[in-house]
């Protein structure tokens, strides 16, 4: 009989984080193994490790949270840069009119609106806290 959902703990949730971790380490061996074989790595090889990553973040975030937001920004960064290598190999090729692959160059336009949405929600959090500073300091001021 499988677990029941508990709200207060969420075991199907961790479940699923559990095995995302699971199967995300195991695709990092994968990648290991293939990497040794063909003798180089490939930008699309570091998604295994974004989903062990976010697995591992997800997980940790109710007992470590320093370490889960660690684990995010570690994510995300790799993220950005395996993205970026991998859109912009496919968008030199296709500007080149050589062969290029459709999943990496759609990737590479997502990449491009991932960090412009990161840098519009930072633009947003500095406007907010210089917002509520300058209302801060007009109450004092009074």
């Amino acid at each position: 009989m499988p677990p029941k959902f508990d709200r207060k703990r969420g075991l199907m949730s961790r479940r699923i984080t559990q095995g995302a971790l699971i199967a995300g380490s195991i695709g990092i061996l994968i990648n290991i193994v293939d990497a040794i074989g063909s003798g180089h790595l490939e930008p699309h090889d570091a998604f295994t490790a974004l989903v062990a990553l976010g697995a591992g973040g997800e997980l940790l975030k109710e007992r470590r949270p320093r370490a889960a937001k660690v684990l995010y920004a570690v994510t995300s960064v790799l993220l950005v840069i395996a993205g970026s290598v991998a859109g912009a190999r496919a968008w030199a090729s296709l500007f080149r009119g050589t062969t290029y692959d459709w999943l990496d160059l759609g990737l590479g336009v997502l990449i491009v609106l991932y960090v412009a949405v990161g840098a519009g929600q930072l633009l947003a959090r500095l406007s907010r806290r210089a917002s509520k500073s300058r209302m801060n300091a007009g109450t004092l001021s009074d």
